[in-house]
């Protein structure tokens, strides 16, 4: 959902690269208006986010109910002691703002591959789930519908940007151009 006052530039590489060397972020939901936001850990693969959490509680009894959320990102470029020594009530910062649905990976093989995608953003490339891991794990996926920045780099001036999904070929196309090139060939 992009601001209707100022139309940022689609520029998905500016919005992934605010996401790049984050591993922080804000999960925003509501129910029956009454909203909630968690600190959450992320990893961003391939147009979606993943977090892991506990297997029950109010995140995942609200995402049950209402799986639209906004993930929020916030990147600072200056410590609290450097913009007080520059006695300056905001520094350079960058905030992203991801539209999506979320949804709650319970089987087995689901989870196993959602949990593969999140640690290998922390350094673990192959990792199997642990039977107890199964039972204590739940994994999040947030499919992204758009992502907005605000960045703030250099004083008084502002950037935006958008990011929108990049049209992958189905299956099926993949299926139709062999069959095409077969009854040419």
């Amino acid at each position: 959902m992009a601001n209707n006052l100022i139309q940022p530039a689609l520029n998905n590489a500016a919005c992934e690269a605010v996401i790049a060397g984050t591993h922080h972020g804000t999960l925003v939901m509501c129910v029956d208006n009454t909203p909630y936001a968690v600190p959450m850990n992320h990893a961003f693969v391939g147009g979606s986010f993943y977090f892991h959490c506990a297997v029950r509680g109010r995140k995942i009894d609200m995402l049950k109910q209402n799986p639209n959320v906004v993930y929020v990102v916030t990147k600072p470029h200056a410590t609290a002691d450097e913009m007080r020594e520059d006695k300056r009530c905001h520094g350079p910062w960058e905030s992203l703002l991801a539209y999506g649905t979320a949804r709650v990976v319970e089987d087995r093989a689901g989870k196993a591959t959602a949990y593969r995608a999140f640690m290998g953003c922390y350094g673990t490339e192959n990792y199997t789930m642990t039977d107890r891991a199964h039972e204590t794990t739940s994994m999040i996926v947030i499919e992204v519908a758009s992502m907005t920045v605000r960045a703030e780099l250099t004083q008084g001036k502002n950037e935006y940007w958008l990011w929108r999904p990049q049209p992958q070929p189905s299956a099926d196309a993949g299926v139709a151009k062999t069959a095409e090139a077969q009854t040419r060939g």
